[in-house]
C-alpha cells in the first residue's frame, strides 16, 4: 500500500494531477480545491494517497493532508459512496465544514455536492455522526451558531457553482474561482457569480 508520495507535478487536468517520482509518473485523483491549490506550490510536494484496487482497475487518490485522506477513509466506508463520491463532496466542501455538517446533521448542505443525493447524504450523516470528535463544537451553542452560518455561505457557494456549469464553465475552473475571491461572507449569489466571471474570463 502507498502511503505518500513525494515529487514534482509535471500535469494537472481538472480532476487529477501527474506527479513524477523516480521516473514514474503516478495519475492521483484529487478534489478540486487540492488540485487548485497545487497550482500555487513550487518543488516537490507531498500527497497522501489511497489506492482502490478493482478486479480491472487499479486507481490512486490523493489529498494535500493527512485530515482529509482520514475523512476520505471514513466516507468510504458508508454504504452508497464510492471513492470517486468521497472526492466529490471533498471537492465542495472543507474537512472541518464536513465534520461541522454531521456533527449539525446537516444533510442538504452533504447533498449539494456533485453526485451526491439527499438519502445517501442522509446515510453519511447517521453512520458517520458518532465516528465524528465529540470536539468538534465545544457546546451546543456554538453548534446550533456555527450551522446557520455555514450552511448559508455553502450554500451561497453551491448555487454559484451550479450557475457557472450551467454557462459553460467547468466545475473545477469555477470552483477555483471562487476560491480567489477569499472571505463571501455577506455576498449574495448574484455577487459571487459576478466576481467569479471577471476571473475566469
Amino acid at each position: 500500500m502507498i502511503n505518500y508520495i513525494i515529487g514534482n507535478v509535471t500535469a494537472v487536468s481538472d480532476s487529477y494531477i501527474i506527479l513524477e517520482n523516480n521516473g514514474i509518473g503516478y495519475m492521483i485523483t484529487m478534489p478540486s480545491s487540492s488540485i487548485y491549490a497545487i497550482g500555487n506550490m513550487d518543488g516537490d510536494i507531498k500527497v497522501h494517497t489511497y489506492m482502490a484496487v478493482k478486479e480491472d482497475d487499479v486507481s490512486l487518490f490523493g489529498f494535500l493532508t493527512a485530515a482529509e485522506l482520514e475523512m476520505f477513509k471514513m466516507l468510504i466506508t458508508v454504504s452508497g459512496v464510492g471513492p470517486k463520491g468521497a472526492i466529490g463532496i471533498l471537492s465542495s466542501i472543507s474537512v472541518d465544514e464536513l465534520k461541522m455538517a454531521i456533527a449539525a446533521e446537516d444533510s442538504k448542505l452533504i447533498a449539494a455536492a456533485k453526485g451526491i443525493g439527499s438519502k445517501t447524504a442522509q446515510k453519511i450523516v447517521v453512520e458517520l455522526k458518532g465516528k465524528i470528535g465529540k470536539d468538534v463544537f465545544s457546546s451546543q451553542g456554538a453548534l446550533t451558531a456555527s450551522q446557520g452560518a455555514l450552511s448559508g455561505k455553502r450554500t451561497a457557494v453551491h448555487e454559484a457553482i451550479d450557475a457557472l456549469e450551467a454557462l459553460g464553465f467547468s466545475r473545477s475552473s469555477s470552483v477555483r474561482a471562487i476560491d480567489q475571491l477569499g472571505s463571501l461572507d455577506g455576498m449574495t449569489v448574484s455577487e459571487i457569480i459576478g466576481q467569479a466571471l471577471k476571473i475566469i474570463e
